[in-house]
């Protein structure tokens, strides 16, 4: 019997020491910038907006290496996380919250837009409701909210949306996904963007679908295996079916994916490239991409079944 306890205690041991020195924190500002490596000048591999949690694995000076939901091992500087015990996190996890569904917007330490900035506020942007009643300063209505780091601020209620309920009213369609793509129109390119500030090709697409409910993996090469095979054919081709481009080995096969674009019917496709835009697919017309597509997948009704696509109610972007 002593054996047994004994036996018990040590296999309660381990797992607690396994839980051990994994570190937490959540994006505290409305952008975090992940590098390749710990350097200002090392490339910019992609970006977490504000309320992302991450895992910290390693540290460089000011440097933390961290895993975010859709990307590891990168780089980014500490001031712009808040780190979160286990205990903390959990209460995290499960406090109210509102998301920015406005371009961009602002924190203010008080109801008032001439009061002290707390940060910028961007699209798809979440943080902790604070709990307090609504106040209307000025003919504005002002939330309440709480960062990470724990700092009280408000924000224009008509810029934020109860997260629960912007998640259940999130529906995509073709129409749906193109009317959001076409309002990024003119965001200009950014090598590992993926929000509003500029977008890299993949990061565009990814937002447009999150937007309207849908979380994909992060990269293009990721992307091309999610979803349904569809066949490079504007009679066949749907708005929203994801067009890639990249080139072909001498077998016909995929070698490389270098771009990714979604087509918004009529010939037409939208992606970022130098900047948000419109082009044509069809040859000779204005506007023709000359690129040749290497594929094309369809990942509306893929949602939650294994391929890759998942709907932001099963696999909330932000959280790990």
């Amino acid at each position: 019997m002593k054996r047994i306890a004994l036996i018990v205690l040590m296999l309660l041991s381990l797992a607690a020491n396994a839980g051990e020195g994994r570190k937490w924190a959540v994006v505290n500002t409305s952008l975090c910038y992940l590098r390749a490596e710990p350097d200002y000048e090392s490339a910019l591999e992609s970006q977490a907006l504000m309320g992302t949690v991450v895992e910290i694995t390693a540290a460089d000076g000011y440097w933390r290496r961290v895993n975010v939901p859709d990307y590891r091992n990168v780089w980014t500087n500490e001031l712009v996380l808040a780190e979160m015990d286990d205990s903390q996190l959990e209460e995290y996890r499960k406090a109210p919250k509102w998301i920015c569904t406005a371009a961009h917007s602002v924190l203010y330490s008080r109801p008032d837009a001439g009061s002290p900035r707390v940060s910028d506020f961007l699209l798809g942007d979440v943080v902790r409701k604070s709990g307090k009643e609504m106040v209307r300063r000025g003919g504005v209505e002002w939330a309440g909210v709480v960062t990470a780091s724990g700092d009280e601020a408000w924000v224009p209620a008509s810029d934020v949306a109860d997260l629960e309920s912007w998640t259940g009213s999130r529906h995509a369609d073709g129409e749906s996904l193109v009317r959001t793509a076409l309002g990024f129109t003119g965001i200009p390119y950014l090598w590992g963007g993926a929000s509003v500030n500029g977008f890299d090709c993949s990061g565009f697409v990814k937002t447009v679908y999150l937007m309207c409910g849908i979380v994909l993996p992060r990269n293009a090469r990721e992307q091309i295996l999610c979803g349904s095979d569809v066949p490079y054919d504007i009679d066949l081709m749907q708005p929203g079916d994801l067009v890639f481009y990249g080139s072909r080995a001498s077998d016909g096969s995929i070698r490389s994916v270098s771009h990714v674009a979604m087509y918004i019917g009529n010939g037409r496709i939208i992606h970022s490239s130098q900047l948000v835009r419109v082009n044509s697919i069809v040859p000779g017309s204005d506007g023709y991409y000359g690129r040749e597509a290497v594929g094309v997948r369809r990942l509306l009704g893929s949602q939650d079944s294994g391929t890759g696509v998942w709907s932001i109610a099963a696999r909330p972007w932000f959280l790990q």
